[in-house]
């Protein structure tokens, strides 16, 4: 919806940003041939790495925890459909490295129009007119926001903002955007989220795409190949000039270079020991920056009811009113003929109902939609993950653009770091994770 999607990045550098890592990729590459690289996760920045590196000669070994790859892509076909539990949208078509691959790989993607709601209030479709009203509201509340954000101090937050902008957050139409325009969109809440720095992260242009297939499309293809070792939770990595020890609780691997892609959860869980330990900056860096929680629930139904029910052939399908069970549900109507809805909820919201069993999340999501029991649900609960331990990083109070350079320095000339809260411009997409990847596989073929 108006509003509801990522804020056209303020300093306008998206294009310029982006150059030197295409320019990087050419077959001119030096090479990295007879080096041993380790890449902890295979999520996709750690796969757009391991692609990137073997293709140009390196001996690539990908250590992941999970019984699976992807990381926080996670296409699930337990409902009889593909359904991405994790990351699940190309944000930005145009320019995108991810739709390139898309089309290399042949997947179907569909256009997600968020201004395309119908939002429910006590069990009754609201009428458009107002909904139509409070989104030209929220336009102007998110317009008010962004002049405060160059005059606003490092301890400032996005919900003193909101409360000096005017707006009724009484209202449950606005509450209904805060939750999925901020809580949704930033897996976060208005009071974690730096006022400074609020809407200041890149975007390419174009629709929003979904992928009917799921991401597991792309990471397959990126995985092609590559040798990746399932269950291999590493708990210590030494680093020094001559090479890099990577320990697991199966073996200990030797290495010239190792690049570390786990989420920042897991950074700031300190499950994995540095020796010697990081830098200050990292570990300061680490500290500050935020990671957030997105959580979904996907219910499947005999009959798509909301179509009758509330005459819903939108996108989406909004709740109104604070702490709803979910924000926002994307109908699975359009892009695919199975009756699913795809749930959204964010922050502390998200957080708080995660000791909430599957059977009690689908009775309140379907009391507030006044629907039938569903015949299948799944729901996610990424903050208790060990592997995870959240969904995707945002810019907390009193952190800032800095943070996130110094989480992707190199420490020395052995130890690398990438990942979706490395990469200051796209952090928080899974575009940003990818091209986080490929620039620090570029940095070690570059060294030749």
């Amino acid at each position: 919806m108006s509003g509801l999607s990522r804020r056209q990045f303020a300093l306008g550098i998206g294009a310029i940003a982006s150059a030197p890592l295409f320019a990087a990729c050419g077959d001119d590459a030096p090479g990295a041939r007879g080096e041993h690289v380790v890449v902890v996760g295979a999520g996709m920045a750690g796969l757009s790495a391991a692609r990137r590196l073997t293709d140009h000669g390196a001996t690539v070994t990908v250590l992941e925890a999970r019984a699976r790859i992807g990381g926080r892509t996670w296409t699930d076909t337990s409902l009889g459909l593909p359904i991405d539990l994790g990351a699940a949208w190309i944000h930005g078509a145009d320019g995108n490295p991810l739709t390139g691959l898309a089309e290399t790989v042949g997947a179907r993607t569909v256009e997600t129009d968020f201004d395309d709601a119908t939002v429910i209030d006590d069990g009754a479709a609201v009428g458009a007119d107002a909904v139509a009203a409070v989104l030209r509201e929220w336009d102007r509340v998110l317009d008010d926001v962004e002049e405060m954000t160059e005059r606003a101090g490092p301890d400032e937050s996005l919900a003193g903002a909101l409360a000096r902008t005017g707006a009724d957050l009484t209202d449950p139409l606005m509450q209904w955007c805060v939750a999925g325009g901020v809580g949704a969109e930033y897996a976060a809440d208005p009071g974690e989220l730096s006022l400074r720095w609020f809407g200041h992260e890149g975007e390419f242009e174009g629709p929003d795409l979904l992928l009917p297939g799921g991401y597991r499309q792309l990471v397959d293809h990126l995985a092609q190949g590559l040798t990746i070792r399932l269950g291999t939770e590493v708990t210590r990595i030494g680093h020094h000039e001559a090479g890099v020890t990577v320990e697991t609780a199966r073996e200990t691997i030797t290495a010239d270079r190792v690049i570390v892609t786990v989420p920042l959860g897991v950074l700031k869980a300190g499950t994995i020991t540095f020796d010697p330990p990081l830098p200050d900056a990292k570990r300061d860096a680490i500290a500050r920056l935020g990671f957030g929680l997105l959580d979904k629930v996907v219910l499947r139904f005999d009959e798509p009811f909301w179509t009758g029910r509330f005459d819903a052939h939108s996108d989406m399908i909004g709740l109104a009113g604070r702490d709803r069970p979910v924000s926002d549900l994307v109908n699975g109507l359009r892009f695919t003929d199975v009756p699913v809805l795809i749930g959204l909820r964010g922050g502390a919201n998200a957080l708080v109902r995660e000791q909430d069993s599957d059977a009690k999340t689908a009775d309140e999501v379907v009391a507030a939609l006044g629907g039938p029991a569903p015949t299948g649900v799944v729901v996610t609960r990424w903050a208790q993950d060990p592997y995870a331990r959240g969904s995707y990083s945002f810019l907390a109070v009193g952190s800032g653009p800095d943070d996130q350079e110094a989480l992707a320095a190199p420490v020395g000339d052995r130890l690398a770091f990438a990942g979706e809260a490395t990469h200051a411009e796209f952090f928080a997409t899974v575009h940003g994770a990818y091209l986080s990847g490929v620039r620090e596989a570029d940095r070690i073929l570059q060294r030749g």
